[in-house]
């Protein structure tokens, strides 16, 4: 298995259990956040939806839009158009189609080519390493689903 298969493959299996601690969220704790400065499951669920799209106009070198109000407008009127856990699994799994078709065109010399990116604290990013950013992110949101779930109680394995 090649670089690019494994990312499929391990990308694929983080978004899915993401998903699946999701899903286990009932209907009214799906929008309840701990406190003001918090997400709510939902929240994740619909950044989620967008990573594999974000994470293909990276590293197909599309230019980054400002940071600005104007923009974190815009990205949200784009997740809150995802109203539930099942629609942004649908979302999540399109992009992550689209996104899995572009790693398989990716040559293993394409992998070395850098981008600086902002991201931690400014650096050049190795398209391999791009490539991980959804994986990670899956993760990272799993962590934060599964923490939201004991805040209300729920401390099952999903």
């Amino acid at each position: 298995m090649d670089y690019q298969e494994y990312m499929k493959d391990a990308t694929q299996k983080a978004a899915d259990e993401a998903f699946r601690y999701a899903k286990a969220v009932p209907d009214e704790k799906v929008a309840w956040k701990a406190s003001d400065t918090s997400r709510s499951v939902l929240q994740l669920c619909q950044e989620m939806a967008l990573c594999g799209k974000w994470a293909a106009e990276i590293i197909e070198d599309k230019p980054m839009p400002e940071w600005s109000e104007e923009t974190q407008a815009k990205v949200q009127q784009e997740m809150d158009a995802f109203p539930d856990v099942d629609a942004c699994k649908a979302e999540c799994d399109r992009n992550l189609k689209a996104l899995f078709a572009l790693f398989s065109t990716l040559s293993d010399d394409d992998l070395k080519r850098t981008k600086w990116l902002p991201y931690d604290g400014g650096r050049d990013f190795t398209v391999a390493e791009m490539m991980d950013y959804p994986r990670w992110n899956f993760t990272y949101h799993l962590g934060q689903i599964a923490f939201v779930q004991t805040l209300y109680g729920d401390k099952d394995m999903h």
